[in-house]
């Protein structure tokens, strides 16, 4: 991934400094993104993964892949739902 600014920390969160943009705009504020957000912080806190590129580059990574594999995903949950 390409660095867009020096890190910028926020309580101990690298985050993309106020008016840069980044490459995962598109999901931002969607449910996937909170969604995708909230596990990751969960994860950091509990010390089972150590952030070390901004936290929008993490999540929206993970938001771009499940995007682009979302039928497989849903076929996925559909049929686990059923079982």
């Amino acid at each position: 991934m390409v660095r867009m600014a020096k890190t910028v920390k926020n309580e101990t969160v690298q985050r993309v400094p106020k008016g840069q943009a980044h490459p995962y705009v598109r999901w931002e504020g969607t449910p996937l993104w909170r969604a995708v957000e909230r596990a990751v912080a969960d994860l950091v806190q509990n010390k089972d993964l150590v952030e070390d590129e901004y936290r929008e580059y993490i999540v929206g990574y993970i938001c771009k892949i499940v995007d682009r594999r979302k039928r497989a995903v849903i076929a996925q949950l559909r049929s686990h739902s059923h079982s």
